[in-house]
């Protein structure tokens, strides 16, 4: 019985309201024309002056002062990338003189609804969406030119964002997609360091809310750090990591409360605007995807949440979002207009709330901007959290900052670039004070909690539809941290058609890992195909045998270089038809030299940079020098030209011995893999690969369009340039994180016309 009173009373409240009517005193509703009748421009939180002339409906109030009228609260929903529709409602508002006096959202919502709160204008958030970017938002890992030279050599081999944790628990994963690292960076640059920790001592009392996953109830954040709840709130399962914050773990809030009434309500709202921007469920049938289902299960439980709280609300505001997805942040323009065009829609409700003009100014002049506390100058920085990371090894990179001015680009960059140490999850950092009141920044390090030991996996299958399929699964181990210089334990496993085992020992002799040995140990076999005259005649093992000790050092971020003194042994051993040839590794020991350069945009298709590694063996028995050589331009938005080179050369070897194995989809396309084999080699090519964004196929995405031209030779002993092989490779790739699919065809003179398909990582 109560709670229908009380129904009844919110409703007569919003009536009498919409006509005008407020403490049971007449008012009068005006209409009036000035001007031209335009829709006025924003009025600025401090500014005196006046808006341009508009049409309106005037409330003309009779004995009643603006602290008396009722208090209107905004609930906004989680959405994605739909939820950049608040802005557009937010800055409609304003543009009607409809005052906010309270504020909760969810997801999305919670991080436009907080800026909103502390002081954010309309206008400063449309620079949000453009200041901000996304792609780097959702990123799993860290930027590619963050990472050292053999973590990105580590990305072509192995899927990057899947990683498996061993401790003494047992097996763990990662918890998102996207561990939040760069979410969690862009919400501290936007909020910056506030000294206000009361949700409701902002200009607009505010909450945030997230999902208590052992509680299984709604949590809702009303103090504490802002963009620790911003983040909470935003803790989108899949994607995101949950966060443990407050003594709870918390994830995102729509899972039970995506469009928070009742919070608002319960925060003094007489008036409650609901603004939905939630994606609408799919429609599925007999023939849809497991996946499908599964992501609908989840969205099932959202949208029946947000139908209940859509009851509550007294004003709904549902932004037409239709052909808009979650994802599209690169439409912000868009979605903010289309949240313009809702208030609009509503003029007839919302404008019977609206102040007049001077009481409105005075109610923005009351929300100033709060005051964000940062150091002019950074004193000092220093680290928490860290267990496992020596605080020296970080101190190392991020002493550079000590002195400078405060400048949140840089810090950023120096969060990322800690972050890339590969034992740690996330760096965020805080403004801080030492004891003699010197300002500067305390980086917060999380470290995994799936560690010490971590596993990662690769695939590789090729096919050339000639009965000579290969498969090889691939797995890395890698222990991190074994001493404070952050030595590392790596080996490396294939099964399949290689078989291998390669063991490094990774010591840094400084703590900002400038220079370094290395103790390898490395065994390994894999079964070849022996051709003569194109055909199959025989099938070999090539077997191999190493261990060496070098020293090296990081000349930078994307190379390094190292040397030392090894011993190698290959041998032959046919395993059908007994032809036999000799190697020219053969029980040999000498010094061993290596050069490696990376700086691709990225490790799959990079659209730009350089690649470049080169060895130079000085041994007893033979001296060779290898190389390969990768150049990358930009072509427009969707092409990129290639240009690229790799040798093999020996010397002090027999006759009759061989150094190289060449043939197949990496090089001579047309000609058996490994079918061509001698002492020196030499390739050189040139093409491109063009992006073919107009076709989204699924899972995949965007298929790309590959050719390449090539010439070249593999010389048994002599080097000529006579009769040199040209050809060709063409095909389509699709690719998923380092997933590759390629489906094509290949030719080189004196050799064949193949069809390839190949399906992994490393390629």
């Amino acid at each position: 019985m109560l709670g229908r009173v009380n129904r009844l009373c919110r409703f007569l409240l919003v009536f009498v309201t919409t006509l005008g009517v407020f403490d049971n005193v007449m008012a009068i509703a005006t209409i009036s024309t000035n001007g031209s009748g335009n829709t006025p421009q924003k009025t600025e939180k401090a500014s005196t002056n006046k808006p341009a002339s508009r049409t309106s409906i005037h409330i003309v109030r009779t004995g009643k002062t603006p602290s008396t009228r009722p208090k209107i609260g905004l609930a906004l929903s989680g959405g994605g990338a739909r939820g950049l529709a608040h802005i557009g409602v937010l800055k409609a508002l304003e543009e009607n003189h409809i005052p906010v006096d309270y504020i909760a959202g969810t997801s999305m919502g919670s991080i436009i609804g907080g800026l909103y709160a502390i002081g954010y204008s309309p206008k400063d958030l449309e620079w949000v969406v453009q200041s901000v970017d996304w792609q780097r938002v959702f990123r799993p890992s860290v930027s590619r030119d963050k990472k050292n030279y053999q973590e990105r050599q580590e990305e072509k081999n192995y899927f990057v964002d899947l990683e498996i944790g061993l401790s003494k628990h047992g097996p763990a994963s990662g918890k998102g997609f996207a561990g939040g690292q760069q979410l969690m960076l862009e919400l501290q640059r936007l909020v910056g360091s506030l000294s206000i920790k009361n949700f409701d001592d902002f200009p607009i009392p505010y909450r945030a809310v997230a999902t208590d996953l052992n509680a299984a109830e709604p949590y809702v954040i009303d103090h504490g750090d802002l963009a620790m709840a911003m983040r909470a709130s935003m803790a989108v399962p899949l994607v995101f990591g949950p966060v443990k914050y407050q003594g709870r773990m918390l994830a995102d809030g729509g899972i039970l409360d995506n469009l928070p009434v009742d919070v608002v309500r319960s925060m003094g709202a007489d008036i409650i605007i609901a603004v939905n921007v939630a994606s609408p469920l799919n429609t599925l049938d007999e023939n849809s995807s497991i996946l499908a289902a599964t992501y609908q299960s989840v969205d099932v439980a959202l949208i029946q949440n947000t139908i209940q709280s859509l009851q509550k609300a007294d004003i709904v505001i549902a932004p037409k979002l239709k052909g808009l997805s979650a994802a599209d942040f690169d439409k912000g323009p868009e979605l903010i207009a289309r949240g313009e065009q809702a208030v609009s829609d509503k003029s007839l409700v919302l404008n019977s709330l609206a102040l007049p003009e001077n009481d409105y100014l005075t109610h923005l002049e009351a929300r100033n901007f709060l005051i964000q506390h940062v150091p002019k100058t950074i004193h000092f920085v220093r680290f928490s959290g860290n267990k496992r990371t020596a605080t020296e090894r970080l101190y190392s990179k991020a002493r550079v900052l000590e002195g400078r001015n405060f400048n949140t680009a840089d810090i950023q960059d120096m969060a990322d670039a800690l972050a890339a140490y590969n034992d740690i999850q996330t760096v965020t950092y805080r403004v801080a004070e030492d004891e003699a009141g010197n300002q500067g920044i305390e980086f917060v390090v999380k470290e995994k909690n799936w560690g010490p030991d971590y596993l990662k996996f690769g695939l590789k299958v090729a096919d050339d539809f000639d009965s000579d399929t290969r498969i090889s699964v691939l797995a890395r181990h890698h222990r991190y941290n074994i001493n404070r210089l952050g030595g590392e334990w790596i080996n490396d496993f294939s099964v399949g058609n290689q078989i291998y085992w390669k063991s490094q020992l990774y010591q840094p002799l400084d703590y900002d890992n400038h220079r370094f040995a290395a103790f390898h140990v490395q065994a390994g076999k894999s079964s070849q195909r022996f051709y003569e005259n194109g055909s199959p005649v025989g099938v070999y093992d090539l077997k191999e045998l190493a261990t060496g000790f070098d020293f090296g050092i990081n000349l930078n971020e994307a190379s390094e270089l190292r040397g030392g003194l090894w011993y190698i042994d290959q041998n032959i051993v046919p395993v059908i038809n007994n032809k036999e040839f000799p190697t020219a590794i053969n029980n040999t020991v000498g010094i061993r030299f290596n050069y490696g350069l990376d700086t691709f945009d990225h490790s799959l298709f990079a659209r730009q940079g350089t690649e470049f590694s080169t060895e130079a063996g000085l041994f007893d028995k033979v001296r060779w020098w290898r190389y390969d050589w990768n150049k990358r331009f930009p072509l427009g938005e969707q092409s990129t030209l290639h240009v690229g080179s790799k040798g093999a050369f020996s010397d002090n070897v027999a006759p009759d011995e061989v150094f190289v194995f060449w043939g197949g989809l990496e090089d001579f396309a047309g000609y058996p893999q490994d079918s061509l084999i001698g002492q020196n080699a030499l390739l050189v090519e040139l093409g491109g690969y063009t992006n073919l964004p107009s076709v989204k196929l699924p899972v995949f995405g965007s298929p790309r369009l590959i050719g390449l031209l090539h010439a070249g030779k593999v010389w048994q002993h002599h080097i000529t340039f006579d009769n040199l092989l040209y050809g060709y490779l063409a095909g389509v790739s699709l690719n998923v994180a380092n997933t590759v699919m390629f489906l094509g065809n290949g030719y080189t003179s004196d050799g064949d016309f193949r069809f390839y398909l190949r399906l992994g990582t490393g390629f």
